[in-house]
């Protein structure tokens, strides 16, 4: 179901970006990110720490120019000179002080490039989540969580808006005529059935902890693709292989014609 156009868009944001060549002694100040969350739990597949199953297939398609700055949730910033640095950040992470901001502008080296990219908002740095095929919260939404969504439920969108929906069959109906990034974050606290039990998600890093488990304890599925289908509540919801859709609690009385 995801599409990634890796080369296309890489090549749209290399022409549309500024190459750095220079650096400034201002004040650095950050921007709380979601996109630099959605990198960070990719980050974690990738390095095996605690909290994220190892990737078999990582989207990790670029790399920090370092030193960046970032910042935790209480606003304290914390410079980074290398990629062991952030490894040391996120493997002392809580519920309680965890990282979710990024000074901009930054710089990315893409693989293949010997050019740096600088990335100067929030959504350029969007862009390339989405050239690299990471998961994002788009895909949490359908792709079988383990979890249901109490509702009435608010996210933020792309363009920066907030909407509400009251069930599943409003939330997933969103996604029939709308492009990848839908979603760029959720309005916290948000409430979940999760393993039988109702719990309060208060951010996105709790969000991702959730999202994480499933895929360790309930969905150890194959990475093959033979995409299956289900209808809910008129709307066609595609999965990449049967296991995926039958932890999402379906059953094959339930798949239908993806076409």
């Amino acid at each position: 179901m995801k599409k990634i156009k890796f080369l296309l868009l890489f090549t749209s944001i290399l022409t549309t970006v500024l190459v750095s060549c220079s650096s400034s002694n201002e004040t650095i100040e950050t921007q709380k990110s979601s996109a630099l969350r959605i990198f960070l739990n990719e980050f974690k597949a990738t390095n095996n720490i605690s909290g994220k199953s190892t990737a078999n297939d990582s989207n990790m398609c670029f790399e920090f120019v370092y030193p960046l700055t970032l910042s935790y949730n209480n606003g304290e910033t914390v410079n980074v000179s290398n990629e062991a640095d952030i490894i040391n950040l996120l493997e002392n992470e809580t519920a309680e002080l965890y990282i979710n901001g990024i000074a901009f502008p930054f710089n990315l080296m893409v693989s293949g490039s010997t050019s740096p990219v600088i990335i100067t908002d929030e959504a350029a740095f969007w862009d390339v989540i989405i050239a690299c095929g990471m998961d994002t919260y788009d895909d949490y939404v359908v792709s079988g969580p383990c979890y249901s969504f109490l509702y009435p439920l608010s996210f933020i969108t792309n363009d920066n808006q907030t909407v509400t929906v009251n069930n599943e069959q409003e939330l997933l109906a969103l996604f029939q005529n709308n492009n990848e990034n839908y979603i760029v974050n959720f309005v916290y606290p948000i409430s979940v059935n999760y393993n039988n039990t109702t719990i309060q998600v208060n951010s996105e890093y709790e969000f991702e902890q959730i999202n994480n488990n499933c895929i360790n304890s309930n969905c150890n599925c194959p990475q093959d693709v033979n995409p299956v289908c289900v209808n809910v509540g008129g709307v066609i919801i595609e999965f990449t292989n049967a296991c995926l859709a039958e932890c999402a609690g379906y059953t094959a009385a339930d798949f239908v014609n993806c076409n």
